[in-house]
């Protein structure tokens, strides 16, 4: 179909607890995109979920939960975009792709070479229901097996992007892979979300989450620790305020809770989107 989605019958889902953890993020997506000021704007992911063979209605979203989604998507959409715009031959390392429509909603030009990397489950999955695109390839690998660095040329300016992954990791496992990609390409950004430890702690009691039977690990308390921990990495921005304006389409409470948060560097923290660079 011209829209780059594949139409197929009812697919099973058979992925680990972990892997499901897409189905979270996808589900948001789907239904922010349906509200009147969406931000998003993602058809995509209702047309994937149409094709799935899952029960979401036991998938209980608020409405604060399913904006914060769109948000934190959207913020890492326009740093890419901010990427192309500068980059025109490039790659764009989508780590943790899950069924995200991320390649559509940016569509890259030919020249950009996307790569797009999950748990060879996840990727078989995600050949079902999207179409092949020149320059897109999808890798089935964990993304804490280097190998899939080594199927991706280290030349080209490259940025990786990582959006509901990295907080599951322990420490050493996250900080171990970010050495990793500042070890293999020359030069580039690497852009993902964060939590410390009071992001952390309230994100695990959610109910979403302990219906997921996953648990957050890795807490930032200070992402310029990274710069430490991580020889050659950079941070360009934090971004502790999602978008403008938007703090005005959730609850009362939930925009009580962000405005007095803004007073406390810690609170501020609960939620971060980081964008490093490194090389030259």
């Amino acid at each position: 179909m011209p829209n780059g989605i594949l139409v197929k019958p009812k697919l099973p889902i058979a992925l680990t607890n972990l892997q499901k953890t897409l189905l979270i993020t996808l589900r948001g997506k789907a239904l922010e995109s349906q509200f009147e000021d969406s931000v998003l704007q993602d058809q995509y992911a209702a047309e994937i979920i149409d094709q799935l063979d899952y029960d979401f209605s036991n998938m209980h979203l608020t409405h604060d939960a399913i904006v914060s989604l769109a948000v934190r998507a959207k913020v890492l959409d326009l740093w890419a975009e901010q990427f192309l715009n500068t980059h025109t031959q490039a790659n764009i390392v989508h780590l943790g792709c899950g069924l995200d429509s991320r390649i559509l909603r940016l569509n890259p030009p030919p020249e950009v070479q996307w790569w797009e990397i999950d748990f060879p489950e996840v990727i078989a999955l995600r050949k079902e229901v999207y179409q092949e695109r020149p320059g897109c390839t999808m890798l089935g690998h964990s993304i804490l097996d280097d190998r899939w660095t080594e199927a991706i040329p280290p030349d080209l300016p490259t940025l990786v992007l990582a959006e509901g992954v990295f907080p599951y990791f322990q420490v050493a496992d996250g900080e171990r892979l970010l050495r990793s990609i500042v070890g293999h390409f020359e030069r580039g950004q690497i852009a993902f979300d964060a939590y410390n430890g009071w992001g952390v702690a309230w994100l695990n009691q959610l109910s979403i989450m302990r219906q997921a039977h996953e648990r957050l690990n890795w807490v930032v308390n200070d992402p310029k620790q990274l710069e430490i921990a991580v020889p050659g990495l950079r941070l360009i921005e934090e971004n502790n305020d999602g978008l403008p304006g938007q703090d005005k389409r959730v609850s009362w409470l939930a925009r009580t809770g962000f405005r007095i948060s803004r007073l406390f560097k810690s609170l501020r923290r609960m939620g971060q989107l980081l964008l490093f660079e490194f090389g030259g």
